[in-house]
């Protein structure tokens, strides 16, 4: 983020599992604010930017939320430390300008407990010109925040309830072309030893099952013939690790025909549960007042994606889908995921995606991959994109085959100078192409550039950008334009 005085900070979560105390925790900034130069060469000594919490970081994501000109940071609370599931607070602060930070306390009063942080993307739902905020939750559904006016509050009632996952990865885009903003929300896909749907949920119960003064996690589903939640973990395994257990259910036989409520006793109805309903990859259509809900294909599905990135790759005017895929570290009994070699799905401008082999769209990653993002790095007009891997080499894929498009870069104030949460739309003579937003924060903890490639398989007439404060602009486009510049 920029540091106001042509420099620019990098900001870095930081957490430690491993801290024996409350106050040990809270000791441990947080967030640090590294100072660079214009070459990207660390300036002056390392600051706290955020201090510390009871909880480890997790995404982190940056918008001029109040219209002050200045971006304000969202701090998403990720896992207690020896705590999971519990679900942890996370945090919204103002920007007071050169990297300092101050607690927004009437919007991080809605993000108490909100739950385990996955990621989280500022995007304008309701194009009223004020970036809302969307997270995505482990054990839980999608979560929206209206931005009243530099205010968060609760913003239920879309559609997300119902769907309830582990959550990994969330991006926004102009998905069916309609100028609002779509979601896709990945999860672990279909190809996982635990399944999960509306009819058969997954749960999770967390508490005391026992006499001794440890907590306890239990997985079970939702059994139809006995309409109740039965227990998954082997009796033997679970008889040794709470003895209680084996005093109250004596067989095997008894077990394999016992709920829940039967194995936990009394203290049942005290312990907390969560649940999923679907590990499915999602798009979620905008429609205005609701979302809906619609699967990835089969071959998105068949391993956990984490990054999903959306760009237009073929140029041809349409979004199209890249996801970021495998989760190695199971525990000893589940075989690693490794089903997936990242995977690129070509829009077709309805909010459809069917899948392009890897022999074609030359996305050949086989490791354990995390983060993933999308720009122009050599300036040829076309979307690149970068993937990175759990202990491999991060990879660059160069976009060869792309129509060039127009390259458009927005310049804002010396607060913004990216134009963070800026918007823009081309204008063609026959129509318009998609919504694009100007995000820092998205897919899976990665930041897509900032430097927007817009369509021109016909010739772009004019752009439409609405800037941070809702101001909007519309500047023509010169004949056989590759780049513009657009200054606030």
């Amino acid at each position: 983020m920029p540091d106001g005085q042509g420099g620019s900070l990098l900001l870095v979560g930081q957490s430690n599992y491993e801290l024996s105390n409350v106050a040990a925790a809270v000791a441990l900034p947080s967030v640090l604010a590294v100072p660079l130069d214009r070459r990207g060469r660390r300036s002056g000594p390392i600051r706290t930017a955020v201090p510390g919490d009871t909880a480890s970081i997790g995404p982190l994501a940056l918008a001029d939320y109040a219209h002050d000109g200045k971006l304000g940071l969202f701090v998403g609370g990720r896992i207690y430390p020896g705590g999971y599931p519990l679900s942890p607070s996370s945090r919204l602060y103002r920007n007071e300008g050169g990297g300092r930070f101050v607690l927004d306390s009437a919007s991080t009063a809605v993000l108490r407990h909100i739950g385990m942080v996955s990621a989280a993307i500022w995007t304008d739902l309701d194009q009223d010109g004020w970036p809302d905020l969307v997270l995505a939750l482990e054990w839980g559904p999608l979560k929206a925040f209206r931005n009243d006016h530099g205010t968060l509050t609760r913003w239920d009632g879309l559609g997300f309830e119902p769907e309830y996952s582990r959550w990994l990865g969330l991006a926004s885009a102009d998905l069916d072309g309609d100028g609002r903003p779509d979601l896709v929300a990945t999860s672990w896909g279909r190809n996982v030893r635990l399944k999960a749907d509306s009819a058969n949920p997954l749960l999770l119960y967390f508490g005391n099952f026992g006499t001794e003064p440890t907590l306890d996690l239990l997985l079970a589903r939702y059994d139809q013939q006995m309409k109740a939640p039965v227990p998954m973990a082997p009796f033997a395994r679970l008889r040794r690790a709470v003895p209680r257990i084996g005093e109250r259910i004596r067989s095997f036989n008894a077990y394999g025909n016992a709920t829940v409520n039967q194995v936990l006793g009394p203290g049942a109805r005290t312990m907390l549960r969560f649940g999923a309903t679907t590990f499915d990859h999602l798009v979620w259509l905008n429609r205005g007042d609701h979302f809906e809900p619609h699967p990835l294909p089969l071959e998105a599905q068949l391993a956990p994606a984490f990054a999903p990135v959306v760009p237009d790759f073929d140029g041809d005017g349409h979004e199209d889908l890249v996801l970021s895929q495998n989760f190695f570290p199971t525990d000893l009994g589940t075989p690693r995921y490794d089903a997936g070699r990242s995977l690129l799905l070509r829009g077709d401008g309805r909010g459809g995606f069917p899948a392009v082999p890897g022999q074609q769209s030359g996305l050949l990653v086989y490791g354990d991959q995390r983060g993933a993002a999308a720009a122009d790095f050599d300036a040829d007009g076309r979307a690149d994109v970068v993937i990175t891997q759990n202990g491999n080499a991060t990879l660059l894929f160069r976009n060869q085959g792309a129509h060039p498009g127009l390259r458009v870069t927005l310049e804002g104030p010396p607060e913004n100078p990216h134009a963070i949460g800026a918007s823009l739309r081309v204008k063609y003579a026959a129509g318009w192409g998609p919504l694009r937003e100007v995000q820092a924060g998205s897919g899976y903890w990665s930041v897509n550039g900032s430097t927007q490639v817009l369509p021109s398989t016909q010739p772009p007439v004019a752009i439409t950008v609405r800037w941070p404060d809702g101001e909007t602009r519309e500047v023509a486009v010169p004949d056989r334009a590759t780049a513009i510049v657009i200054r606030r």
